[in-house]
């Protein structure tokens, strides 16, 4: 038994299916079943059924993966322990791309100036990467957008909460309007971020919702892309309200009902909090608790 079977195992466990946790391991189909097939040689048990095309754990595959569950989290807290001693003044953090021109400047001029010798990595993805980079410890914390409590598998600080706002051009028949609703927007040309990016999710939850479909004119990863598109009467974004101030010519008109996204620096539940991590943490909190309200 090795601790990389264990991982292949726990994988096929989560998503029930070999191919599956192929992809998500990135490694071949056959080295996934080849560890499943050792493990069950070397304890001689089954450890799945198939039904339907479905992986099913068996009663000992259940009792394996909570061994395995609890030596696995074991192992990645002491392999980050070590990695510490090796390298203490570092640290992987993850930013989504569009909250880096509000987080950034406030690490760079606010909390670096405290700890000169702080080292830090940054790493832009958006939420769902993010999540997946501190799951395979690609990244020690990130800065993730939610509107509800977090994965259980994952520990946070509140840091502040923004407005989500629509934004069109100041020539726009809608400019004047107090709020809007979908139906106001509904035959609108669109412009939004990546379906993977989480305010992108939350606007398209809205559509179905209504029982509209969005007619989007344009994905993009750029807020840049989505200002401009906006301002020049191309199309309809939707932005955090504090990303208005860096473009003329864009109005930005709050969703009704309200749509806010509070933001919150996570690290993984059961992780060994290295001196930075904790300074991080103690930093934003101290942040959260003197930025209480939202900027305008």
């Amino acid at each position: 038994m090795t601790l990389d079977q264990l991982r292949y195992f726990q994988t096929v466990c989560k998503y029930n299916s070999v191919s599956r946790a192929s992809e998500y391991l990135n490694i071949s189909q056959p080295s996934v079943s080849n560890a499943i097939n050792k493990l069950e040689a070397e304890f001689g048990t089954m450890l799945f059924t198939r039904q339907n095309k479905r992986l099913i754990l068996t009663k000992e595959g259940m009792l394996l993966l909570e061994l395995a569950n609890d030596l696995l989290l074991k192992a990645d807290y002491t392999l980050q322990a070590m990695k510490e001693l090796s390298d203490n003044k570092t640290l992987n953090l993850g930013v989504p791309p569009m909250l880096s021109s509000f987080i950034l400047p406030i690490l760079y001029g606010d909390f670096f100036k405290n700890y000169p010798d702080f080292k830090i990595n940054i790493l832009e993805d958006d939420r769902t990467g993010l999540i997946r980079m501190l799951e395979d410890h690609r990244i020690n914390m990130a800065f993730l957008p939610h509107d509800g409590p977090m994965d259980a598998r994952l520990k946070s600080q509140p840091l502040i909460e923004f407005d989500n706002v629509c934004c069109v051009s100041k020539y726009h028949r809608l400019s004047q309007k107090e709020t809007l609703t979908i139906e106001d927007i509904k035959d609108e040309h669109l412009v939004l971020f990546k379906n993977s990016f989480f305010q992108t999710e939350r606007i398209l939850e809205r559509f179905k919702q209504s029982g509209y479909n969005p007619n989007i004119l344009l994905n993009t990863a750029q807020v840049t892309t989505m200002q401009n598109m906006a301002a020049s009467g191309l199309a309809v974004g939707f932005i955090f309200k504090f990303l208005l101030e860096s473009t003329s010519g864009l109005v930005g008109i709050p969703l009704n009902p309200p749509m806010r996204t509070q933001i919150s620096l996570v690290w993984k539940q059961g992780e060994h909090l290295s001196s930075n991590m904790n300074h991080l943490i103690q930093f934003v909190k101290k942040y959260s608790r003197s930025n209480a309200r939202e900027l305008n």
